[in-house]
């Protein structure tokens, strides 16, 4: 692996500044960003640099890490503290960006009390416990599918972890987040994360027995089914994923979300002091 503090070799200072086309360039290739006004997207800048100071970017399997590599993961990930705090990310020991999807292990307590063991590929995870953000960077730079941001999403479990482990109900600061009830966000999520969970499981039963999504035409028909939803069907694993996938939604393709759980949206608003649907 390959760890670098960005910028402050390249420019031997303290504190980073990013290049103004370098910053301009990661900007146009970020539409969600362009709905921010020129003072938000200039504290943004300011924020992003915090970050690229306080946190050290590694390449992991040879990947080359380049400064428009930190810049772009650096900026999406300081996009949900915009008006909060970044000591939000204080557990977290860094960030490691692989070349592609990467594996990792994972294992499960089934109803009979036996755990299962087995690894799989990831697009990216958030390790709790003072653990770093590992991210893909083909996945970064994926956005075919709306919605889809996994820079956001790690970064919101990191959040999420700020109070324990990610179970889909973030610290509510006290400098930030007076107004919001944490009964009421916990009724408001736990309602909204169990009708997803049916409305996944009514899709899924919709779903021919020998499915295999490596099948181009039952891609393209899961593609087509699940469509419906305002987010990512991956939501439905688990409180936290729910929230961290409604988090991505919220930055990048609000609308759908807005609409199909207005509390879920409102709650989030609140959250993270942002209304993307007014910028």
């Amino acid at each position: 692996m390959v760890a670098m503090q960005w910028l402050r070799q390249l420019f031997h200072r303290d504190y980073p500044r990013i290049p103004d086309r370098l910053w301009q360039d990661s900007v146009l290739s970020l539409p969600f960003l362009q709905r921010l006004p020129p003072q938000d997207l200039e504290r943004l800048k300011s924020l992003t640099e915090a970050l690229l100071a306080r946190k050290t970017f590694t390449g992991a399997a040879r990947f080359d890490l380049t400064n428009e590599v930190a810049v772009m993961i650096a900026v999406q990930a300081a996009l949900p503290v915009l008006n909060l705090t970044l000591d939000l990310y204080a557990d977290m020991a860094g960030i490691i960006v692989y070349p592609a999807a990467f594996v990792i292990p994972q294992s499960e307590l089934d109803e009979a009390g036996v755990v299962h063991e087995w690894h799989e590929p990831a697009t990216g995870e958030a390790i709790d416990v003072g653990g770093a953000v590992v991210l893909s960077w083909e996945d970064v730079q994926q956005h075919g599918a709306p919605g889809y941001n996994v820079v956001i999403h790690e970064f919101a479990h990191k959040i999420d972890m700020g109070d324990g482990h990610a179970n889909g109900c973030p610290p509510f600061l006290a400098a930030y987040h007076q107004g919001i009830d944490p009964r009421i966000w916990q009724q408001a999520f736990s309602e909204a994360f169990a009708d997803f969970v049916r409305r996944v499981d009514e899709l899924e039963a919709r779903l021919p027995e020998d499915f295999d999504d490596a099948r181009e035409a039952d891609a393209a028909m899961y593609d087509e089914l699940f469509a419906e939803l305002p987010v990512d069907p991956y939501a439905a694993r688990h409180p936290a994923e729910f929230f961290a996938v409604a988090s991505e939604a919220f930055f990048v393709l609000p609308q759908p979300l807005a609409e199909d759980y207005p509390e879920i949206y409102r709650l989030l608003a609140a959250y993270y002091r942002q209304d993307p649907l007014q910028a």
